[in-house]
């Protein structure tokens, strides 16, 4: 796919789409933030949206498996997106619609539009910023056996029998 550039207003204008596979080796931006990842399904498909503004659609959905960040150990990573993107002829007018409508994505004209790229970028926006997995097996080592040692006292309990005591006059 990475030879494949062409005009992304045409390619909306006409409805084209492109879909296919791509390897984990075909993604090498992709590839330096994972530990591994089973081939990423991908769609492009070219439109229009109710204003009639050119659009591109695109759709990913794969597996990764990312470091956790407190345990270091592998964990699964599901990939499933699908974003849509509105193409403007400048910045200026992408920037005021995107003002206005905060869920729209905008891109510009391209004639020379590398799909590769807008793939990865949407791949890396969609991973955690920091992977980690709900429960860790270091974490449950870690955490002390209830039976093991003793429970430390409420510290508001003590300190509501220390006010009882002064209450009552005792020391």
């Amino acid at each position: 796919m990475s030879d494949l550039i062409f005009d992304n207003g045409e390619f909306a204008r006409q409805q084209k789409t492109l879909h296919g596979e791509l390897a984990l080796a075909d993604l090498p931006r992709v590839a330096g933030e994972v530990l591994a990842g089973g081939p990423v399904q991908f769609a492009l498909a070219g439109g229009s949206d109710h204003y009639k503004r050119l659009t591109l659609d695109l759709s990913l959905k794969g597996h990764f498996e990312l470091s956790c960040r407190r345990c270091l150990k592998p964990m699964p990573f599901e990939l499933d997106v699908a974003s849509r993107f509105t193409l403007f002829a400048d910045e200026a007018r992408m920037d005021e619609a995107e003002a206005d409508d905060e869920d729209l994505e905008g891109l510009l004209f391209e004639r020379a539009f590398d799909p590769m790229n807008l793939v990865e970028d949407e791949i890396l926006l969609s991973l955690p910023f920091a992977p980690a997995h709900d429960s860790c097996e270091s974490d449950a080592a870690a955490a002390p056996d209830a039976g093991s040692t003793p429970q430390k006292p409420n510290p508001f309990a003590v300190l509501a029998e220390l006010k009882g005591k002064l209450k009552r006059g005792e020391q």
